[in-house]
């Protein structure tokens, strides 16, 4: 893709360690149109504590977009030929096409930030304020603002002042959310094809990540067996399934709903136990 050369560019991004605390930083740059000649704009900012890394990089492009409208307050005359205003993140979810969307946004608000499936929207605050921010900074520079992906490989100069955030000095941070529990993963396909699944199907899952989604949770779980060994999935859950669920733990378990995205889950059927999870990750393998 070939930047416009009259554009204003802010690449973000957001970087966490996977540990107890979970410590994330997040950073920008700001790229201006050649012809103005003006320097670009680096930021670090950081340690966010107890954070994710979705929320990192929506407060990433929420720090930007504060930035950005700075600049536009104080500097209203030296910018005022520049008409858009691009945000890159290397997180496709959160490009214009996926969940920062305006108007899909606004249909959320409508249904109190649940989607069609009628599941929570994951997040919905920083979604909400970043949205607020990003009408706002399009009032005031009277641009069109876009947000889009591009692979890290071309966001490498946001990712380092990322990680630098991370390194920092430890923040009380807002993205900290309550009960939410983060582990590592045993294996590292990526995610599933909902719909190879099958209602009524029983799966072997490791469980990696719980989050609490309003009266519910979001358990994510990676497949221990089968044709989609590695993959992982993302379960809907009731608090009492969920407290049945624990992180590093293997089960089985059974399907009840299949959905685009998710899935739900009847409820488990058996904990594995040590000695039969290397036999049958061995048979696997």
């Amino acid at each position: 893709m070939v930047d416009n050369p009259h554009a204003l560019y802010v690449n973000c991004d957001g970087a966490m360690d996977y540990s107890s605390k979970n410590p994330g930083g997040v950073g920008y740059v700001i790229r201006f149109p050649e012809a103005l000649g003006l320097k670009d704009i680096t930021e670090s900012i950081g340690t966010y504590i107890g954070a994710n890394i979705e929320r990192l990089e929506i407060e990433a492009l929420i720090q930007a977009i504060s930035r950005i409208i700075s600049l536009f307050e104080n500097s209203s005359f030296e910018l005022r030929n520049i008409k858009q205003i691009v945000f890159i993140t290397d997180r496709f979810g959160l490009s214009d096409s996926e969940r920062t969307n305006p108007y899909r946004i606004q249909q959320w608000r409508q249904k109190n930030w649940y989607n069609h499936e009628g599941k929570p929207i994951k997040n919905s605050l920083l979604l909400d304020k970043l949205d607020k921010l990003r009408k706002k900074l399009s009032v005031i520079a009277k641009a069109r603002i876009n947000i889009e992906y591009r692979p890290r490989k071309k966001n490498k100069i946001a990712d380092k002042l990322a990680k630098a955030g991370k390194s920092g000095s430890p923040l009380i941070s807002t993205l900290v959310k309550k009960s939410e529990k983060i582990g590592k993963r045993i294996f590292d396909g990526g995610e599933m094809t909902y719909n190879s699944f099958r209602k009524k199907q029983e799966v072997l899952v490791n469980v990696f990540r719980k989050d609490p989604v309003r009266n519910e949770w979001e358990v994510w779980v990676e497949i221990c067996e089968g044709d989609f060994f590695g993959r992982k999935f993302k379960i809907y859950a009731d608090n009492q399934l969920a407290e049945k669920l624990q992180r590093g733990n293997q089960y089985i378990i059974k399907l009840k709903e299949i959905h685009r995205y998710h899935t739900v889950a009847y409820k488990v059927i058996k904990k594995v136990k040590k000695h039969e999870k290397s036999d049958k990750q061995a048979a696997s393998g």
